[in-house]
């Protein structure tokens, strides 16, 4: 299974592409560039567009000097696929919370700031407790019901 797209996923598309660090910006129709530079991963061909920039900056460039070429017109838009906007936090389900993130109750009353264990919750309950439906049944130490959730990285 590929990974990243190639030249040959946009035949009969342009490939637009501009450098923050150079300060250019040029474009290949994808066919010129399969057959120019064969079938190479985009994050791979923007080295060599760099280069046609007369830009040095190259897989091995230092941390803080790596090649800034970003492709101007999104993947997904040229393929076809529909990405849908991204939901606010409390629209989200359990299931939608990617690994990293990390739930936190506030209490409004008392102000007390607990850790959710969300993997423990999302057990009993499911995936689809949206968390404005969660933060409605949180019950703070204080006795208040309802808290405000928070999500954090």
């Amino acid at each position: 299974m590929r990974m990243a797209h190639h030249p040959s996923d946009f035949i009969g598309y342009e490939l637009r592409y501009s450098c923050t660090k150079c300060q250019r910006s040029g474009s290949m129709p994808a066919a010129g560039a399969l057959a120019r530079y064969g079938n190479k991963a985009l994050p791979e061909l923007r080295y060599d567009f760099a280069r046609e920039f007369g830009c040095d900056r190259g897989p091995n460039a230092p941390f803080n000097d790596k090649c800034a070429i970003r492709y101007d017109s999104s993947a997904e838009k040229m393929l076809g696929i529909e990405v849908p906007p991204p939901k606010a936090d409390h629209e989200r389900t359990l299931g939608e919370l990617a690994r990293y993130e990390a739930l936190f109750a506030l209490c409004l009353e008392c102000n007390r700031r607990k850790h959710i264990d969300r993997w423990g919750i999302q057990k009993k309950v499911g995936k689809g407790l949206t968390l404005a439906q969660l933060a409605g049944l949180m019950r703070c130490k204080c006795g208040h019901k309802g808290a405000l959730l928070m999500v954090r990285h």
